[in-house]
This record gives structure tokens, sequence and C-alpha cells, in this order.
């Protein structure tokens, strides 16, 4: 009786641990979600600076505004290179996170069961035990 009741003990414990962990990957996501919400938008400011860069106003450009913007071009093309990288890689592990929370759920389904389980197990045992005891005290 004293180890079931042990072994619940443990398992209960294992479970705050898996809810624990739960709430771990939980921060981790939400903070991958907001990295990834701001790479967007500097992915789209980016964007709008090649953009107005690539336009062309006059035929007659002085050639000092032509290297200025084809080095501003440059510049954030690196840039915007660096930032869908970025972006390629928190996907990652936003996704790497989701799976972990996907097998600490199942994990905490399945200890949850143990403790069930188990309590059954307890419970069995001491009707078993009053039993015992009725027939004992019957005898008497």
């Amino acid at each position: 009786m004293n180890k079931i009741k042990k072994e619940i003990r443990l398992f209960k414990l294992l479970k705050k641990l898996k809810v624990r962990d739960l709430y771990s990957h939980f921060n981790n996501l939400n903070l991958l979600k907001e990295e990834l919400e701001k790479t967007d938008v500097l992915l789209l400011k980016i964007n709008d600076i090649i953009q107005e860069n690539n336009k062309k106003n006059d035929k007659n450009l002085l050639s000092a505004t032509f290297k200025n913007k084809r080095k501003v071009l440059n510049i954030m093309s690196s840039q915007k290179q660096i930032a869908e990288n970025k972006r390629d890689f928190l996907l990652e592990q936003k996704n790497k996170t989701d799976i972990e929370i996907s097998k600490i759920l199942i994990q905490r389904d399945k200890i949850e069961n143990k403790v069930n389980d188990k309590r059954l197990q307890l419970i069995e045992y001491k009707d078993l035990n009053l039993e015992a005891n009725n027939r004992n005290f019957k005898k008497n």
C-alpha cells in the first residue's frame, strides 16, 4: 500500500515537472513569435527601401547619386538576406518547439492515466483489506 502511495506521489511530481517544462516551452514559443513578427516588419521595411532606390527619377542622374543608390541597394540586399535567414531559423525553432510541446502534452496525459490507474489500484487494495477485516470480524 505504501509502495502504491509512493508511486502516485512520484507520478504527481513528474507531472509537475512536465507542466513546468510546458510553460517554459510556451514562453519560448511566445518569444519566437515576437521575433518572427519583428523580422517580418524588418523585411517589409527593407523591401520598401529597395523599391524606393530602384526607381529611376531622371535620365540625367549624377554619378554620385547613382553610386550612393547602388551602395544602398547592395547593403539592403545583404541585410534582406540576413533577415530572411533569421526568419527561416526562427521558423525552424518554432516548429521544433511545437513538436516538443506536443510530446510533453502526450507524456503528461500518459502520466495522468498512470496516476489514475494507481489510484484505482489503491482503492481496490483498500477494499480488499476491508473485506478481509469484515470477514475476520464475522468469524469472532
